[in-house]
């Protein structure tokens, strides 16, 4: 693995994570499943949207859409600050589509070694198009001297598991909010040409429709386990991980805001935005979605925001009182009005 430094290109210790990628709770993470309760699912619950979602999977309609010769001329104009901010996106992003990618690899193995090909050829769909996203973004770093090992990284980071109805939950919400990050920036840039200092963001468009397909992918995989949405248990599970995503996007999006200031974006509306949306878009699949009308949640963000940004400074005796603060607000948040939805089950 290789990457540039200050006299050049620089070697990694097999070891070492790649630039700009540390461990914290906000670093993009590899996952494992119940993955022989995941072949126990029942396709004849949602048997119409599943042949729906396989033939819109199946048609590909992407699969021209990713010039790998693309110019890379405008990143020249970019400073050393402005290319280190957009290496660091690029880096976090590759991993985090090479993660989805080996997920949906595993899951479709799996689905097959059990007899249930239908299922297993659904999430090679899901696992190509993550594959093709992540060797995209491979591409363009390698033209900024940084090459990520990929297929060893998992290796030097341990998976996390998760019971399957987490995965569908979390799944659910990182395609969603991936979808409506990406289409925001997409149309920003459109807005504001002169701000598209990368071709990466020429792509931008279709590639959102990638990740708004595997979002309904997944919401149809929750339908075929009504259990996990029913009651309490989905009453918990979706206050559980809406709080969960939005606040790792609250803290991410604003501890990279160089980068969405390098598109000419505002990081706390441009967050706000995907919330909003995000959460409006989970009416679709969750039974309870956050309540907004009194604007509390979104103002606690900032308070959040300031609260973690205070931790990480402090040092000594003072950084424990400044983690408490921000458990404090976070668990307020966290139990801030829901609103029930009339999202579609079967039973």
């Amino acid at each position: 693995m290789t990457t540039a430094t200050p006299g050049g290109i620089g070697t990694i210790g097999r070891n070492e994570l790649p630039p700009h990628l540390d461990e914290n709770l906000l670093t993009p993470r590899f996952y494992t499943t119940e993955f022989e309760k995941a072949a126990k699912t029942d396709l004849e619950i949602a048997r119409k949207d599943f042949e729906a979602m396989f033939k819109e999977m199946e048609a590909d309609y992407n699969l021209k859409h990713f010039d790998r010769k693309a110019s890379l001329e405008r990143l020249q104009e970019l400073s050393p600050e402005d290319k280190a901010v957009y290496e660091s996106y690029l880096v976090r992003s590759v991993v985090s589509e090479f993660s989805g990618f080996l997920l949906f690899k595993e899951i479709s193995n799996r689905f097959k070694k059990a007899g249930r090909t239908e299922l297993g050829q659904f999430f090679t769909f899901l696992a190509r198009d993550e594959a093709r996203h992540a060797g995209f973004l491979g591409r363009a770093l390698k033209t900024e001297g940084i090459n990520v090992d990929l297929p060893n990284l998992p290796k030097k980071r341990a998976a996390t598991f998760f019971p399957l109805s987490w995965v569908l939950y979390s799944l659910y919400l990182s395609e969603k909010i991936g979808y409506w990050r990406y289409i925001l920036i997409n149309r920003h840039l459109k807005a504001n040409p002169d701000k598209v200092c990368a071709p990466l963001f020429d792509f931008f468009e279709p590639w959102c429709q990638d990740e708004n397909r595997h979002g309904d992918c997944i919401n149809m995989m929750m339908r075929c386990w009504p259990g996990m949405t029913k009651g309490i248990r989905g009453k918990i599970l979706s206050r559980f991980f809406l709080w969960t995503v939005f606040l790792t996007h609250t803290l991410t999006v604003c501890e990279r805001g160089e980068f969405y200031e390098l598109l000419g974006i505002d990081p706390v509306l441009f967050d706000e935005e995907v919330i909003i949306q995000t959460n409006n878009t989970s009416r679709n699949a969750f039974p309870w979605v956050y309540k907004f009308d009194d604007g509390k949640f979104l103002k606690m963000r900032l308070d959040i925001l300031n609260a973690f940004k205070n931790w990480r400074k402090e040092s000594g005796v003072r950084k424990p009182l400044a983690l408490s603060k921000f458990v404090i607000l976070i668990l307020k948040q966290f139990v801030l009005p829901m609103e029930k939805t009339n999202c579609i089950r079967y039973s």
